[in-house]
């Protein structure tokens, strides 16, 4: 029985959506397809797959990311689906839990889990940016045509909120990266 449902995670809950896809496939559902907003379960027997969510830089079928998608296959690693953001494409993967146990640790060594935050850090910039750019526009729409634009305002205002909380994400990722970094210098 296929079941969907409608939730949101921000980029920085990246390791709460993973969580929570896992605990859905603990209750016997596994992922078959997730969209921006959507994720599509199919119902399987409980404790089955494990799952793993990742950025990687790039269009998914660029000719790095191939090779790296195809040596994730060869490790029994299946990718799910995937969504393309401009430069960037969220991965869904998954294992059977017996081969994976502890579950899919594909960021082990501390240089990997910087590289992947360093791209999620890129792509909340790249948004920031253009909803920055946005907020503009719409600003000089309300106020630059000689009359006030009330809907232009209110567009500008929604989307610097957005962009507030796309610098917050951006805060957080390069904190992590900190905490990262002086973590390696202990371990060296």
């Amino acid at each position: 029985m296929r079941r969907v449902i409608h939730k949101i995670f921000w980029i920085w809950q990246l390791e709460k959506e993973q969580a929570w896809i896992n605990e859905m496939a603990s209750h016997g559902y596994s992922l078959e397809h997730a969209g921006r907003l959507t994720f599509e379960f199919e119902e399987t027997e409980a404790d089955l797959y494990t799952y793993k969510t990742l950025f990687l830089k790039g269009w998914a079928d660029s000719e790095e990311n191939r090779k790296y998608l195809k040596f994730l296959e060869e490790m029994g690693i299946k990718v799910v689906c995937y969504i393309n953001y401009p430069g960037t494409t969220w991965i869904y993967t998954r294992a059977l839990k017996a081969d994976y146990p502890d579950g899919i640790d594909l960021f082990s060594d501390i240089d990997s889990r910087i590289k992947g935050m360093r791209v999620m850090a890129g792509y909340m910039i790249f948004v920031m940016v253009m909803m920055l750019s946005a907020t503009l526009l719409n600003l000089w729409y309300a106020f630059g045509m000689g009359h006030f634009l009330p809907l232009n305002f209110i567009c500008a205002s929604a989307v610097f909120v957005l962009s507030v909380f796309a610098a917050i994400a951006t805060v957080r990722l390069f904190v992590n990266i900190g905490k990262l970094k002086k973590e390696r210098a202990i371990h060296e």
